[in-house]
């Protein structure tokens, strides 16, 4: 079964800083799914975003990494 590139709605990455996985603190807001936990930096796609891009654009948005 292929994918088409349309298939998605939003992705996750995984970096990592040497040996360390780089991962982000929820909000604490109780109207979120696992509020106040880790997870992998990512989001919903915008659009017509890549995955590429769209991964890009969440880890600027959170991280501020380019």
């Amino acid at each position: 079964m292929e994918i088409e590139i349309s298939d998605f709605t939003g992705c996750k990455i995984a970096l990592f800083c040497g040996d360390k996985l780089l991962t982000i603190l929820r909000d604490d807001k109780a109207n979120i799914p696992w509020p106040n936990m880790g997870e992998l930096p990512g989001g919903g796609r915008e659009g017509d975003e890549s995955p590429f891009e769209c991964v890009a654009r969440e880890v600027y948005e959170e991280l501020g990494i380019h």
